[in-house]
C-alpha cells in the first residue's frame, strides 16, 4: 500500500506505515495486508473502514484513535486488488492515501493493491544519465516475507533488443543494487530488471527506462515542462508517398500513414519547431465503412477514434514493424511518443460488446433530445454504434487498463493522451495513470499522462477535478485557448486577459502539479487561422479558402508566441504553423498542404514558430521558469520567465531568465522596468539582434503584431 509523505512523522512516532509487519532495517522486506490510516474532522466521529473483503459488511471495521488525532485499522486482506471506503458519520469517502479509486453503488471508492509476501520484488531507486552517454540504475531487492537475501547470481537487467545492464555493485544483506552503461547513443532504452532470492523464488520484476538526451543540455531529468508536443492525426498528415489529395468527402479518408509522419521526422521537420514529444491520433483498428453521424451525414473511421480491437493497428495507418521503426526512430531523437487511448467507449464491431454485454451502459445519445450534454455526459454515447465501457464493472475496468498498458508493454510509449475524460468517472483516470506509474514510472523517468477534458470559456474548475499526484499529470488548457482567440484572433479582449486567463487557471488547480497542454486549437475546434478571418462558423463540410490577408497570419504568429512562451506544455496542432484554415470538425482536419502549396506568409509562420520553439528547448528559464509580468494592458503583453540556475552551473543565486513581449496594436512605444537579475545584454530569437538594457529599461516597440523573445545574450539561444 502506497503512502503519502504526509504520514512520515506519524510513522516516526509509532506504528508501522501501510502494513502490518515492519520490516528489518538492513533489508527491504516486502509487507502484508493493509493498514489504513484517517484523520476524522473531530475527535468524536465515528469511523469505520468497509471493504470487499468481507462483502461490504456493515458496521465495518472501526479505526482505532491515536493521541495525535489520527485513526488506524489493520485489514489482513489477502494478496490481490481490494476496494474500500472508509465512512465518517455515515459519508464515504475515498482513502486520499491512496492514488487508486473504482466505483461501488454510486460511490467513489480506494481501491489498493495488496502485495504477495510470499514473492520478492524489485523496485527502481532511480536513474543517472550524461549526456555522454553513461547511465547510472540504482534498485533494490524487496525480500519475501521469509526474509531470504537475493541470489547475487539470478541479477539481470535485459533491453528490449536483448541487450544488458553492467551489474557494477550488490549489496546481499541490505538488498540494493547498482547497474552501469557506457557510451550510449542518444536514445531511449528500456530494461526489465530480474532475479530471485537464495530459495530460487522469482522476484516480480521492475522497469528501468534509461534516456540520453541532450535537448536541454543540463542532467536534469525530463518532465513535461520540456515538452513541446507536435500533434499529428494520422490520416491527414501525409501518405507514404509525401503529401495527401484532400479527401473525397470531408469524413473520408485521405490516405494518411505512419510512413509519411516518420518521413517528416526523419528530414528533421518536426525536430526543427523545437518538438520533443510527439501525439499520435489513435493506432487503433478500426471499422471499415461509412457509418451515420448525428446530422444525418456519412463518417468514415479515418480519425481512430473508434476501436474495433484495443490491442491490434488499424493496417491503414501502419504495420507492427513500421510502428517499431518509428517508435526507434523518434527516441534516436530525443523526441517522446504519446498514444492516444480511447478506454470510453469501443465500436460495436469491438469482441467485448458481443462477449461482455455487462461490459456497458443503456446508453442515451449526447446531446439528442432530453440526453442533454450538461447532465448526462457521464452516461451518455457519442453514436448508437459507440457504446460506452461501465467503469463500476471491476472486469471492464481491469480489461480496459490492461489495454492501455499494452501500448507502453508492445511499443515502448512515453506517455499517453485520454480521450473523453468528462465521459468516465475520475476512477477512469486514475486507475489507469496510477497502473501505468507503477510499472513505468520511477525517480529518473516522468511519463506525461495528458487527459482531454473540452470545456468552454472560464471553466477552470472542472479541470481540476482529475488533476493531481493521483490523476493526471495535465489537461488541456481550454479556457486559455477561448481566451487567445478572443484577444488575438477577435480582439474583442484586451491582451492582459490571457495574463489573467493564465493566473486563473493556476489558481484553481494550485497544488495539484499539473503541467498543462497550451494550445491555439486542435482536432475538435476551428482552426485559429479561420477565427482571424472571420469565416470559421458555418457549414462544417464547406470549406472557406486558405487566407491571404497578411493580418491573419501576423495574428497566428502572435497567438503561436504566446503558447510557446507561456509556463506549460505546448501543443502544436499540425498545420498550426503554417496557419491552416479550417471550420470546425471535420473541415479542422484537412491534409497537411504541400511545401509548394505555401504562400510567403506561411512560411514566414512556420519560421518564427521553429525559432521560438527551438528557442524554448534550449532554454531552461522558458521551460521550467516561473512567471513574472512586467506589463499587461489592452495591447502589450510582457512578462519575464526566471529560474534559479542549477548547482551544477557553479554561478550560485544566479538566475536564467527569458524576456517576451507580445504586442496587438499599441499606440506608441513603452518602456517596462526590467527585473534586476536580467542580464545586461539580451539577443532577441526573433529578430536576431542584440539589445543593450544596462539601465534594466526594454523599451516595447509599437509595431503592430509585435512579438520579441528576449534570452542572455551568452546563451546557447543565442547561437
Amino acid at each position: 500500500m502506497l503512502c503519502i509523505a504526509l504520514l512520515a512523522a506519524l510513522i516516526g512516532a509509532g506504528g508501522a506505515a501501510c502494513s502490518e509487519d515492519a520490516p528489518p532495517a538492513s533489508r527491504a522486506v516486502r509487507t502484508c495486508g493493509l493498514r489504513i490510516w484517517h484523520k476524522p474532522a473531530s475527535a468524536e466521529a465515528h469511523v469505520e473502514v468497509v471493504g470487499d473483503w468481507d462483502g461490504w459488511k456493515r458496521p465495518g471495521l472501526a479505526l482505532q484513535k491515536r493521541e495525535d488525532g489520527w485513526r488506524v485499522a489493520a485489514v489482513a486482506a489477502p494478496p490481490g486488488e481490494h476496494a474500500y471506503a472508509i465512512v465518517e458519520d455515515g459519508v464515504w469517502l475515498a482513502d486520499e492515501n491512496e492514488p487508486m479509486t473504482g466505483e461501488h453503488d454510486g460511490h467513489e471508492v480506494t481501491v489498493a493493491t495488496v502485495a504477495d509476501c510470499e514473492r520478492p520484488s524489485l523496485r527502481v531507486d532511480g536513474v543517472e544519465t550524461t549526456a555522454a552517454g553513461k547511465a547510472t540504475v540504482r534498485a533494490t531487492f524487496v525480500s519475501a516475507r521469509s526474509g531470504r537475501p537475493i541470489d547475487p547470481s539470478s541479477i539481470v537487467a535485459r533491453g528490449r533488443d536483448g541487450s544488458t545492464l553492467g551489474v557494477a555493485a550488490v549489496d546481499a544483506s541490505r538488498g540494493t543494487l547498482t547497474f552501469e552503461a557506457s557510451d550510449l547513443q542518444r536514445g531511449k532504452y528500456t530494461y526489465k530488471i530480474e532475479a530471485r532470492d537464495a530459495s530460487g523464488v522469482v522476484a516480480e520484476d521492475a522497469r528501468a527506462t534509461v534516456w540520453i538526451d541532450v535537448t536541454s543540455g543540463s542532467g536534469e531529468p525530463w518532465d513535461p515542462r520540456d515538452a513541446i508536443v507536435y500533434q499529428v492525426v494520422l490520416d491527414r498528415f501525409r501518405g507514404d508517398g509525401g503529401p495527401l489529395a484532400p479527401p473525397p468527402s470531408p469524413s473520408a479518408r485521405a490516405g494518411g500513414t505512419l510512413a509519411g509522419v516518420r518521413q517528416a521526422l526523419e528530414s528533421g521537420e518536426i525536430e526543427a519547431l523545437g518538438a520533443t514529444a510527439i501525439w499520435l491520433s489513435p493506432l487503433y483498428a478500426n471499422p471499415i465503412g461509412e457509418f451515420p453521424g448525428n446530422d444525418g451525414r456519412p463518417y468514415s473511421s479515418y480519425h481512430g477514434y473508434w476501436p474495433i480491437a484495443s490491442r491490434a493497428l488499424d493496417p491503414r495507418f501502419a504495420t507492427e514493424a513500421e510502428l517499431d521503426t518509428f517508435v526507434g526512430a523518434a527516441h534516436a531523437r530525443g523526441i517522446r511518443v504519446l498514444f492516444d487511448v480511447v478506454p470510453n467507449h469501443v465500436h460495436e464491431q469491438h469482441p467485448w460488446v458481443a462477449e461482455h454485454a455487462d461490459w456497458f451502459g443503456q446508453d442515451c445519445l449526447c446531446g439528442q433530445g432530453s440526453c442533454d450534454w450538461a447532465t448526462h455526459i457521464k452516461t451518455c454515447r457519442f453514436a448508437p454504434y459507440l457504446p460506452d465501457l461501465d467503469w463500476a464493472n471491476d472486469e471492464a475496468a481491469r480489461a480496459a487498463t490492461d489495454d492501455v498498458l499494452w501500448w507502453f508493454d508492445r511499443w515502448d510509449a512515453d506517455g499517453i493522451r485520454i480521450d473523453a475524460v468528462p465521459m468516465m468517472p475520475r476512477s477512469a483516470t486514475r486507475r489507469i495513470a496510477t497502473a501505468a506509474r507503477r510499472r513505468y514510472a520511477h525517480p529518473g523517468h516522468a511519463l506525461y499522462v495528458l487527459g482531454e477534458n473540452f470545456t468552454g470559456p472560464g471553466n477552470y474548475q472542472s479541470l481540476r477535478h482529475d488533476l493531481g499526484p493521483y490523476g493526471l499529470d495535465g489537461s488541456f488548457h481550454f479556457p486559455l485557448m477561448w481566451t487567445i482567440r478572443e484577444a488575438i484572433a477577435l480582439e474583442t479582449a484586451p491582451l492582459s486577459s490571457i495574463d489573467a486567463s493564465f493566473r486563473a487557471g493556476e489558481a484553481a488547480w494550485e497544488g495539484a502539479g499539473a503541467v498543462m497542454g497550451l494550445m491555439i486549437g486542435n482536432h475538435d475546434v476551428s482552426r485559429f487561422a479561420s477565427v482571424s478571418a472571420g469565416n470559421d462558423g458555418g457549414d462544417t463540410w464547406s470549406a472557406p479558402p486558405q487566407p491571404i490577408d497578411p493580418t491573419v497570419y501576423a495574428k497566428q504568429r502572435v497567438a503561436l508566441a504566446s503558447v510557446l512562451t507561456l509556463p506549460g506544455a505546448p501543443v502544436l496542432y499540425y498545420g498550426d504553423e503554417v496557419g491552416l484554415a479550417g471550420r470546425s470538425d471535420p473541415d479542422c482536419r484537412r491534409v497537411m498542404p504541400a511545401e509548394d502549396a505555401l504562400i510567403e506568409a506561411q512560411i514566414e509562420t512556420r519560421e518564427l514558430a521553429r525559432r521560438i520553439g527551438r528557442a524554448r528547448a534550449r532554454s531552461r528559464a522558458l521551460r521550467r521558469g516561473g512567471l513574472t509580468t512586467l506589463i499587461a494592458d489592452a495591447e502589450r503583453f510582457v512578462f519575464a520567465r526566471e529560474i534559479e540556475r542549477e548547482p551544477s552551473s557553479g554561478e550560485e543565486g544566479s538566475k536564467d531568465m527569458a524576456i517576451v513581449a507580445l504586442v496587438r496594436r499599441p499606440t506608441g512605444p513603452i518602456d517596462v522596468p526590467l527585473p534586476e537579475a536580467t542580464p545586461p545584454e539580451l539577443f532577441d530569437v526573433v529578430t536576431r539582434t542584440r539589445l543593450d538594457v544596462s539601465s534594466k529599461v526594454l523599451r516595447v516597440p509599437a509595431e503592430p503584431f509585435g512579438i520579441h523573445v528576449y534570452v542572455a545574450a551568452d546563451s546557447s539561444c543565442a547561437k
